[in-house]
């Protein structure tokens, strides 16, 4: 009797210990909402892939603006040798004067017809749109980052919930089962599988609590502060919200608005205005010239200095003839690059189709899981009560009692786990399908 005393004070010491360390009085709370402000406003990785991007965007300006005009000028301080001789009838005298010059030159050029720039131009502003994706995309993966992250949280949270519930129920019956044991109408076998079960279920909260720091830490990363206040969990009377229209509505709309067909399409653009621009090279180009040249030389043939002066504006004809078979390479290969990215928009198309498919299959099933699980929830409750009522009648063992025990409490894990794997669900769908809500 007195060691039945001791591992009952034992018990509630730890039990004490235990509530210590897990305050039920929650002082503060913070939404997903507030957790995607902090990401976005702190994720490393956001950040990183934002501004990749904008230098991106940068990229295909300077593409743009290569069909611009160009103004040079220059200038110069040189010195000078001129010479003069004339033929034998002229009968005049040979000359030669050295001499120091200043010059200074001023040029401007603008394409008139280029095919090989005006394609550069059209790269860009493809590569300038595709920079505007990949910064939405970034945003995207983040959002399914911290709603991954934050589901994860609480359905560690409620699986360490669970299992202390299990260990202070396990060791309730360990203690009735060796004061029955002590009183001489209990069994030994009774006591030596509750006391199994009931190691197994102190190593299992071990577990739990090391599962949910480790999905703090990895929601900590993101928003790059430490989580002290609780996250707000689903309402359990919540009704989960639900995706309207049917499969191929939401087909047809994944192929026009899904973030990774988009991108792909441009890059496939991108890599046929390079092939044209590559094949243009062997086309001839013109364009609209101003030069204008002054120079200043301190001395000449004739014994005195000058000023002279020099305006050219015109149209110029330019063709490359020949370049070593350099211009002939690029071309081909270019004409690859775009059979790969012709290869790589097909295989984005059959992702997302794939994709669509198997989340809105993935978001029915789960739904009729949670209907079942609920019911499970009930059912397993019920068994609980009557398995041990039974069992204090004499008409069932405790093993029976500690089944239906871990039953109860593996429906109630499963069916907490498939409400936050609900909500990822749709988060994952609204973003392959490309818009900002999908549910009712």
């Amino acid at each position: 009797m007195m060691k039945s005393l001791l591992i009952k004070y034992a018990c509630c010491l730890s039990v004490f210990v235990t509530l210590a360390g897990y305050p039920t009085v929650v002082l503060a709370t913070i939404n997903l909402p507030e957790i995607i402000q902090l990401a976005l406003k702190r994720d490393a990785q956001l950040r990183a892939d934002t501004f990749a991007a904008e230098a991106r965007n940068v990229d295909g300006w300077q593409s743009v603006a290569g069909y611009g005009p160009t103004l040079t000028a220059s200038g110069a301080s040189m010195r000078s040798r001129d010479s003069f001789q004339p033929e034998d009838s002229a009968k005049m005298e040979d000359r030669l004067a050295k001499f120091n010059e200043g010059e200074i030159k001023v040029g401007l050029e603008q394409p008139v017809v280029d095919l090989e720039k005006g394609s550069k131009a059209l790269q860009g502003m493809a590569e300038m749109d595709i920079a505007e994706l990949l910064k939405k995309k970034a945003r995207e993966d983040l959002l399914i980052k911290v709603h991954e992250r934050y589901y994860a949280i609480l359905s560690a949270q409620e699986a360490h919930r669970l299992a202390r519930e299990e260990s202070a129920a396990l060791q309730k019956q360990l203690l009735n089962a060796e004061d029955k044991l002590e009183l001489g109408f209990g069994t030994i076998t009774n006591k030596y599988d509750t006391e199994a079960r009931y190691r197994l279920s102190l190593a299992a909260e071990i577990a739990r609590k090391t599962d949910l720091d480790n999905a703090k830490k990895a929601l900590e990363e993101v928003i790059d502060q430490e989580i002290t206040c609780e996250l707000e969990d689903l309402q359990p009377d919540m009704v989960l919200p639900d995706v309207p229209k049917d499969l191929a509505t939401w087909l047809e709309i994944s192929g026009a608005a899904n973030i990774d067909i988009n991108i792909k399409e441009l890059q496939l653009k991108t890599a046929q205005l390079e092939y044209r621009g590559m094949q243009s090279r062997f086309l001839p180009t013109l364009v609209l010239f101003a030069d204008y040249n002054e120079r200043y030389p301190d001395n000449g043939l004739f014994g005195y200095g000058e000023e002279r002066s020099e305006l050219d504006v015109g149209l110029r004809l330019e063709a490359k003839i020949l370049s070593g078979g350099r211009d002939t390479a690029a071309a081909i290969a270019a004409g690859k690059r775009v059979k790969a990215a012709e290869a790589r928009a097909t295989a984005a198309k059959r992702a997302m189709n794939r994709s669509v498919r198997s989340l809105w299959e993935s978001i029915r099933q789960t739904r009729e899981l949670i209907a079942a699980y609920q019911q499970a929830v009930t059912a397993n409750e019920k068994a609980l009560e009557s398995t041990q009522a039974a069992y204090d009648e004499g008409a069932k063992v405790l093993l029976d009692v500690l089944n239906a025990q871990q039953d109860y409490y593996r429906s109630q894990r499963q069916y907490k786990t498939s409400r936050y794997d609900y909500m990822i669900l749709l988060e994952k769908f609204r973003q392959v399908v490309g818009v900002e809500t999908v549910c009712l």
